[in-house]
Parts: C-alpha cells; structure tokens; sequence
C-alpha cells in the first residue's frame, strides 16, 4: 500500500491523505489548509471567486492532481487547467471523512461531484446545518448543501467496502459529535487513521474503545494526530465546567462566552454553570438550529432546545435595527417564525441589558462582540474565552480586536477551555494501547516528538515521518 500526503504533513490540520492498494485509490478526509491559507489569504486578500481554484492550485493549498476537481471551477482564462496539464492522474474511489471540522471536509466542496463520500451520519447533518445557516457563502462553504454529490453514510462499527478496501469506523472522543477514527484493509496491508481525538472528554471511552479496536486488529501502520504533541498540560470538560460554574456564580453583570459552533460538550458545560448560576442561556437562531441537529442526531435532550427551559433564542438586529421581519430572510426568517408560532418568546438585546444577571450570552464568532455594546455591560461583567488560546497572527489581531473592545465595555476576560485533542501523555497511553509497528505522525508541527514517546511506550514501534506529496510504501 501506497501512502501519500497531500495535507495534514508538518502542518495542523488540513488533513489530506491518499492511500493506494492494486491502482486503486481512496482520500482520507480533503480539509482546508488553514496554514496555506494565513500564508497566501486574508481579510481583504482573497481568492477571486471565478478564480478560487486556480488560486490554490498556484499556492500549493490544494493537490495538483489531473482528474480530481469540479470542471465548473476552472477560470475562463486557463490558469487552473495549466496548471493541472501535466498533473498526475489518480485512481480516486471515494473520500472518507473522519469528522465536520473543516480542516478535515473543508475542500470536499472542490471535488467533482461524482467522486462518492462517506462520512458518518452525524458529520454529514452538522454540515449541512452550518452550510444552510452560514451567513455569506462562498464555494468553499457548499459541499451538501445542493444534493449533488454521492454520499454513503457509515456509523461505528460498520465494514465499509470501497474498491479493494475495506474500512472500518470507530468512534472517537474529540470537540464535535460525529467524530471517527478510521481502520482501513487492502490486499496490500491496513493502516489505522486517529483522526482527531482526545482521552480527557466526556466521551473517552470512544477513544479507548478504537484504541482497543487497532490493537485487535493488527494493522502495520498507525497514522497518529499529535496537534498537542508538546504539551502535558491536561484540562478536562469537567474542570472546564466547574471553572464555569466558579466564574458565572461569582458575577452580578453580563456575562458572554465565545465558544465553537459545534462544540456540544461546551454547551453542556456552559448549561450547567449557567444552571447553578441561576441564569438561562441565550444562543444566536444559528446556533439553535444546530442544537436541533444535535437533538435529532440523538447527541443532546430535549430541553436545551429552545422553550425547554434551560435555552433560549437571542435575535441580533439586522438592518433596519428595529427587528423588522424584513431584515430577516431565509432559513433565519423560516426559522423565527416558526418559533413565534409554538408561542416562544424571542429575547433582544434590551431584554438582556434590562436583566444582566438572568443571563449566559454564547457567541460563536469574534465579531459577535459587537453585539455586547448594544446590551450595555455593566460593572462586574464579564467576557469568557471558551476556545483554544490563539496561534497565528491572524488569531492575534482576532483576540486583540476583541480585547480592545472589552476595555471600552468595561469588561474583564478569562480564558476557560479544554482542548478537542489528546496532550503527549494520552497519545502515550493511545500508542501504548495500540503498540504499533510503525507510526506516522499527521496534524502536528513536530512530528519528531513522536520518538522519544515510542521509545517509552512502544519501543519496538517504527517512526516515519511523511513529506508532503512523497509516496511511501508500508
């Protein structure tokens, strides 16, 4: 078997991997690179939408690979053709994605539409409702949301036939519901894929469970995420929540936490502080339509939808600013409504500013800030960091724009968050239960710090590092 990286090599994220057994081909997960993407694009350097594939191709954010994307992308001036007219051909089966994040479906939307991809019920649902609530759309952001694309969805467990392989699912704890590491068969050896994962979650018994599942199963190759290879430091949700718990209790004002859109584990614990705090917990109608997703999926109880009691829905003004009907359209208007017919009340930001001590404000975006002006902060209020600490400059200035308006709103910040992936001493315990013959480092920085864990934990374990777009052979 054949193994190339095309993403996901030295970098964090943007995960791309193509594996090959008798000529046939599959991609492991084909996500944005969002290194590629600080290096070349941002805020107002962007691709020129009749030109975006041309530009990644120029750029390396994607593979030059002859047969593999949709031919409406291609410019009108040829860039992306030349740049794919001596481009190797490859024998592409499928994709398989181990989970939403889009540093890992990002690019799916680039691929011609008859290549099939298989994802997990729950990847494939938390896609679509970010797609179809996102507020501006580029091609980037529609992979599903037209249903033209073959999709096979697989749960935990399942023997996924595709070609000459074979590939097997086993959920894994990580940030977002849905997530799966892979173990994959061909008549010319198996590889285990981690996909992202965690052991310190609500959910570690996955991880352990498809820890368990590799070890069984004998593969010759473990392709391991190390994006915390470094450090050792190990929060759990749990001390996340009581940390919640701790702050939110201890103030009188507003309180707003930023946090991901689908991160359901903080939401929980966001609800639970929030609970004990006696304050309800107030989410953007983009938010609350994932919530439904994650009701429907079977992740989430029925009472953290909205008219449960324990969330409700705040309405941003749009605008006009006077939360006219008309300043809402499509699935936020559908939406609204359909909460104003069950009879539910739909708070604002005056209802907030009126009452700061009732309520738990979740933002899901930095520029959601601006909307704590309108709500008026008042002493003792507070701004809660629920995501990981910033690591590039364009999270920087993302954070320091974000600070600099709290000091105008006189509001004091914390950072309170546990990471969606595993420190060095969970990896340590991974590979220790795995024990494999040789481990490949992905979605890390330092790869070579995978060594000195082998040597403790798996000493008779071989470490290779990929390079990108080189083939190796197991």
């Amino acid at each position: 078997m054949r193994i190339q990286g095309f993403g996901g090599v030295g970098e964090i994220g943007g995960n791309k991997f193509y594996l090959e057994a008798r000529g046939e081909g599959i991609f492991i997960d084909f996500g944005i690179s969002y290194s590629a993407r600080r290096r070349f694009f941002g805020w107002f350097l962007r691709p020129k939408r009749f030109s975006l594939l041309a530009s990644l191709l120029t750029t390396g954010s994607v593979p030059r690979v002859a047969n593999l994307y949709d031919r409406d992308l291609f410019d009108p001036t040829g860039l992306a053709a030349e740049a794919l007219s001596r481009a190797p051909k490859l024998d592409v089966r499928a994709v398989v994605v181990s989970h939403p994040h889009t540093d890992h479906i990002g690019h799916v939307s680039l691929l011609r539409k008859g290549i099939p991809i298989y994802l997990g019920m729950g990847s494939y649902e938390i896609s679509k409702t970010r797609e179809t609530t996102k507020p501006a759309k580029t091609v980037e952001d529609k992979i599903f949301a037209d249903d033209e694309r073959p999709v096979q969805l697989f749960r935990t467990g399942a023997r996924v036939r595709i070609g000459s392989f074979e590939v097997i699912p086993i959920h894994v704890d990580h940030s977002v519901p849905g997530s799966y590491g892979l173990i994959i068969h061909s008549p010319e050896g198996s590889v285990a894929y981690s996909g992202d994962l965690r052991l310190h979650g609500p959910k570690r018994a996955f991880t352990e469970e498809f820890a368990e599942a590799v070890a069984s199963q004998g593969v010759d190759v473990v392709m391991m995420e190390g994006t915390r290879i470094r450090e050792e430091e190990q929060v759990t949700e749990m001390d996340v929540e009581r940390g919640l718990t701790r702050h939110i209790s201890a103030r009188k004002g507003l309180v707003a936490v930023l946090t991901g859109l689908v991160d359901y584990d903080r939401l929980r614990s966001i609800v639970s502080a929030s609970e004990a705090a006696e304050r309800t917990v107030l989410v953007s109608p983009r938010m609350a339509v994932m919530l439904e997703t994650f009701n429907r999926l079977g992740v989430m109880p029925r009472d953290f939808l909205p008219g449960g009691g324990r969330v409700e829905v705040l309405v941003e003004r749009k605008g006009s600013g006077m939360l006219d009907k008309q300043d809402y359209h499509g699935w936020e208007r559908e939406y609204l409504d359909r909460i104003l017919e069950r009879g539910l009340r739909l708070f604002t930001d005056l209802d907030v500013a009126a009452h700061q001590g009732r309520y738990t404000v979740v933002l899901n975006s930095p520029d959601d800030v601006l909307d704590l002006l309108l709500m008026r902060p008042v002493e003792d209020s507070l701004f809660i960091y629920s995501t990981s600490e910033p690591h590039n400059e364009e999270q920087e200035i993302d954070r320091e724009r974000i600070d600099n308006w709290l000091s105008i709103l006189g509001m004091k910040s914390i950072q309170v968050h546990a990471s969606g992936h595993a420190s060095r001493e969970e990896l340590a315990k991974i590979l220790g239960t795995t024990r494999p013959k040789k481990v490949i480092p992905i979605h890390t920085e330092n790869p070579e710090l995978f060594q000195p864990v082998l040597s403790r934990v798996a000493p008779g374990s071989t470490l290779i590092n990929l390079h990108p777009q080189v083939p190796i052979t197991i």
